[in-house]
């Protein structure tokens, strides 16, 4: 299969030929005065082309089209993209590892007799602060948008830093929620800001292997700091447990201010007109792409040819109008804060664009996708130290910390499923259907986890109530743990692939509602467990995520009829927010 490898040949400009020849042989052309086609399906993209190259490999058409900037992220080279992805494994660790190390040693926390909290209060810090860290979005978005997005993310980690470290000398439930409100509001962004960070950078038929690695990176550091807290909490207390946390926070924070860079950019396309000012070609300085015949295309398409949902994707500039791109930058460029400042303000616009998307079904339901998957994480950690330090288990804070060793475990042997799979499985479905792919195409990786899932939970919970064995529970532990990855990573990529456009909104409603939903839960899961009893919780539990996970085979039947009939208000969505020059 061939794809372009991102680097750019600054010698020679390519051409994407989008002239078509229709079954009568007239062309299908677009108007450069109107860029936008009303018609065209979000999410519903001419992905494969049917014809071989000169190996007889597939040619996959990249989505969004780069432009012939050298700058513009889509272009940069492979190893300028991985430094980048590593700059958000730096933030997922610097900033999880900090927040997260107390999950193994709550029942710690709680004995120490200058500590006036119980457990139960604990968790409930736990949940406000998921609830802020999807609130904050709506501030901390828009200002990503306006100011860019390297400076929110290391005011980000700042705000890490100094709320945890606040965290040793506090006395009271008032003191810990408000740590916890503060480090969730000033760290909100990890659940939304490295997803869009990857759109900026790689094309639709790669997303999901890189939005894996986000996701690997995001899920293991979780659990990887309660993991190793039980042994520092053993040899120096649960308050270095968490100063040291902080100081490994600090760590990244500075390399991430020496490596990370501005992903924020205006992409314009140049186009050439034939005679008659039809669009018949785009210029881009990363590959070729020829389209396909109009008649390869599936009728659900109407016949949309490439050159037309080129005016979807950006601004269409002639290409006769001159464009002096900057050089690449420098060192000293990319360290600078103000990369990404919007010549004009349009902050409020930004923290509007939440409540546009908010009236598509497709946002919802993947908002409480990712919501319902992530729910089982909150249940985990919130029961993990209960379960395994009582009888009979009985064990200690180390061995509590030890245990996720199997989530972690099975987070990245789940990864190749979750992620790169998935961006195989939208090409292979693509090929089978002349090259036509829909956005629904990537949640098949969902039917596993609906089945593993529940049965998950059942070997955790249940299996604990009977005193199974100490490895099938933990083995419970991590199945269900490493599986909340295809959830995190099916929501996020199905939504970009639908709104890629408007995605940051789309975004930030995603994870309100998910947090909204994981709040719910750590605030009441002590009660429901002690209530319930934890043979009756879990198995409550199983048939609640069954029954939600499994909600995705409605949408794989009904996501393009909503996607279809919402398709005009999205795109006036977008007419609006590009005549302020505000999206690209």
């Amino acid at each position: 299969m061939e794809v372009s490898s991102g680097s750019i040949d600054k010698k020679q400009n390519f051409e994407i030929d989008v002239t078509d020849v229709a079954n009568d042989d007239s062309k299908i052309s677009t108007k450069l005065e109107s860029s936008i086609d009303f018609a065209q399906v979000p999410g519903t993209s001419n992905l494969v082309m049917m014809e071989k190259d000169e190996n007889g490999k597939d040619k996959v058409i990249l989505i969004p089209t780069p432009s012939d900037d050298p700058n513009d992220p889509l272009n940069w080279t492979f190893k300028r993209k991985m430094l980048q992805m590593f700059c958000i494994i730096l933030y997922c660790y610097g900033g999880s590892v900090p927040g997260c190390c107390i999950y193994s040693i709550l029942p710690e926390i709680a004995a120490d007799p200058n500590v006036n909290i119980t457990v139960s209060d604990l968790n409930a810090g736990t949940g406000y602060s998921f609830l802020f860290l999807g609130l904050g979005n709506l501030l901390l978005l828009p200002l990503a948008q306006q100011y860019g997005k390297r400076p929110v993310y290391l005011i980000g980690m700042l705000g890490v830093i100094c709320f945890n470290i606040w965290q040793p000398y506090i006395h009271t439930n008032g003191e810990w929620i408000a740590s916890k409100i503060l480090n969730g509001l000033f760290y909100c962004t990890i659940e939304s800001l490295p997803e869009i960070t990857v759109t900026d950078m790689f094309f639709e038929h790669e997303r999901a292997t890189y939005m894996g690695i986000y996701g690997a990176a995001l899920f293991s550091s979780n659990y990887a700091a309660p993991m190793l807290a039980g042994f520092v909490n053993d040899g120096l207390g649960w308050k270095w447990t968490i100063i040291i946390a902080v100081i490994f926070g600090a760590v990244c924070f500075v390399l991430m201010f020496l490596l990370m860079e501005e992903t924020n950019y205006d992409r314009k396309l140049r186009v050439s007109k034939d005679e008659d000012g039809n669009i018949i070609h785009a210029i881009t300085s990363n590959v070729s792409i020829e389209n396909t015949n109009p008649h390869q295309i599936h009728s659900i398409t109407s016949r949309v040819s490439e050159k037309q949902y080129l005016g979807n994707q950006a601004f269409l500039i002639d290409e006769t109008i001159p464009i002096e791109y900057p050089p690449e930058k420098t060192f000293l460029q990319k360290m600078s804060l103000t990369s990404g400042f919007r010549k004009e303000f349009h902050l409020i616009e930004y923290m509007k664009a939440p409540f546009y998307m908010l009236q598509f079904p497709i946002v919802l339901w993947s908002g409480f996708l990712y919501g319902s998957s992530l729910f089982w994480y909150s249940v985990l950690n919130g029961t993990e130290a209960i379960i395994l330090g009582a009888a009979p288990y009985n064990f200690s804070a180390a061995m509590c910390g030890l245990a996720y060793v199997s989530p972690v475990i099975f987070v990245f042997v789940i990864y190749p499923y979750a992620a790169w799979s998935t961006d195989w499985i939208k090409i292979y479905i693509a090929k089978k259907h002349n090259g036509i792919s829909q956005a629904e195409d990537r949640l098949w990786v969902l039917t596993v986890y609906m089945i593993l899932g529940p049965a998950a939970l059942i070997l955790w919970g249940v299996g604990a109530y009977h005193g199974i064995h100490w490895f099938g529970v933990v083995f419970g532990l991590g199945l269900q743990a490493g599986l909340c990855i295809v959830g995190c990573i099916s929501s996020v990529t199905y939504t970009l692939d639908c709104y890629h456009e408007m995605g940051v909104g789309a975004i930030t409603v995603l994870v309100i509602i998910r947090n909204t939903m994981n709040f719910a839960m750590d605030y009441g899961i002590t009660a429901f467990v002690t209530n319930m009893g934890v043979q009756n919780c879990f198995i409550t539990s199983a048939f609640i995520c069954f029954f939600c996970i499994g909600t995705f085979i409605v949408m794989m039947f009904t996501g393009f009829y909503w996607r279809n009939r919402t398709k005009e208000r999205y795109w006036k969505i977008v007419e609006h927010y590009r005549s302020k020059g505000i999206v690209s």
